[in-house]
Order: structure tokens, then C-alpha cells, then sequence
């Protein structure tokens, strides 16, 4: 019998100009030798893929996208198929290779593991970035106040952790309206960090803001009465 030349069956060969993709040598190195899962293996490398063909600020993948795609769903048809597809990808997110985020519409949102990813999974988690195919607040609404993570973003600077933590708090303490206006105006007097605004919040709540609005019940009821408009008035003179 005899042997058939190499590349006379199977795969054809890689085309030369075509479309390449640069992926991490950790992978190679460390990840790969540990998964033992094929499936995992084959979710993880198209999932790299994927992301890596993405453009613009935010380079991930919903879990939904991966499951249409032709030859991955053609893999999976007779093995689970999006389900499937699924518990693949949790699996190496689980691993760390990738970062998942859940959406609220029961999707599920994958980055890269990297500091690339880590920090776009941060912004759509604080919503400063929103997550492709999410349903986008009416233009009049974002116009007139925007998210309070946007206006930190667009006014001060990239999102960190803390600064994360610290609007989530804040969100808790204070209305949306005021967030963002003490971030406003933290850009407005050169004071770009969320401190000051914080302070600027911390002296609205004791204090009334500048538009006449009042701060707690605790701090309008200091002096044992409530006066109303005229109390700004009266606690200064």
C-alpha cells in the first residue's frame, strides 16, 4: 500500500496572508497542559479567538455569540450544544483563563484574563461601559444626567476598584442626581478625584446644596426645629 503525500488529507494547510491572532505564551505553557477537559479546551481556544477579533473598547464575547458560531456549535451539535457551550466556557473562567460577567438579561459577558480584561469587565460592571446588545437608556435621560460611573469616566478619570466601591456606596448614601453633579463639579474646580466630590456630597447631605435642597432630616432637625426654606438662612446668621 502506499502512503499518501503529506497534505493529501485531513487539513489542507494554513493559507498564507490569512487572518492571524495573537494569543499569550502562558497559555501554551501553563494553561494548556492542565485542561484535561476536551471541551473546555475547545470552548477556551475559540473564546481567545473570538475576543481577539473583536475591535473597539470593549473586546469580549457573550456566551450566546460563542454558541452561534458555526463551527464550534457544529462540534457541540450531538454533544449538549449551547448548554454545553456554556459549561465549557464557566469551566475556564473557573480556571481563570477567562473572566466572566453576568448581564441582566441572563447573558453572560467573557474577557480575556488580562489587565485589559479585568479592567473593561470593571467598567461594564460599574456601568461606564455598556455591554454589547444591551438595551441603551433613552438619549433625553442620558443627555440631561448620565450614570454617575460615565460622568466619573468622562470628568475625572479611568475607573478603579475603589473608585468602584466607592460610587457603589455612594449610591446607597445619595441620589443618582447628586453624584453626579458633585462629580461635575469636582471636574468644574480643577479637583479631579473622587474625594473632593465626596466631601462636596458629605457637606450637601449636612448642609442643604446651593440649589436650596436640604440635607437629612438628621441634620434639618439639629437644632430641634425644621424651618423649612429658611433654614440655610437662619444656621448661617
Amino acid at each position: 500500500m502506499t502512503a499518501e503525500a503529506p497534505g493529501t488529507s485531513g487539513f489542507g494547510g494554513f493559507v498564507s496572508g490569512g487572518m492571524a491572532i495573537t494569543l499569550p505564551a502562558q497559555l501554551f505553557a501553563e494553561v494548556l497542559p492542565e485542561i484535561e477537559d476536551d471541551a473546555e479546551l475547545r470552548a477556551t481556544l475559540y473564546a481567545l479567538y473570538a475576543i481577539a477579533r473583536k475591535r473597539g473598547p470593549l473586546r469580549a464575547v457573550r456566551a450566546s455569540e460563542i454558541a452561534a458560531e458555526g463551527p464550534l456549535a457544529r462540534v457541540f451539535a450531538g454533544r449538549g450544544g449551547a448548554e454545553a457551550i456554556g459549561a465549557a466556557m464557566a469551566q475556564a473562567a473557573a480556571r481563570g483563563t477567562l473572566l466572566a460577567c453576568p448581564l441582566a438579561d441572563g447573558d453572560v459577558l467573557y474577557f480575556m484574563h488580562n489587565d485589559a480584561g479585568r479592567r473593561a469587565r470593571l467598567r461594564v460592571q460599574s456601568g461606564a461601559l455598556a455591554a454589547p446588545g444591551a438595551q441603551p437608556l433613552p438619549a433625553a435621560a442620558t443627555a440631561r444626567r448620565g450614570r454617575p460611573a460615565e460622568v466619573y469616566e468622562q470628568e475625572i478619570g479611568v475607573m478603579t476598584p475603589s473608585v468602584a466601591d466607592a460610587l457603589t456606596a455612594a449610591a446607597a448614601r445619595w441620589p443618582e442626581e447628586w453624584i453626579v453633579d458633585a462629580i461635575r463639579l469636582a471636574a468644574v474646580r480643577n479637583a479631579r478625584s473622587w474625594r473632593y466630590a465626596e466631601a462636596v456630597l458629605e457637606r450637601w447631605e449636612a448642609e442643604g446644596r446651593d440649589d436650596a435642597t436640604t440635607g437629612t432630616a438628621a441634620a434639618r432637625s439639629a437644632s430641634g426645629r425644621d424651618h423649612g426654606p429658611y433654614e440655610k438662612v437662619i444656621r448661617r446668621t
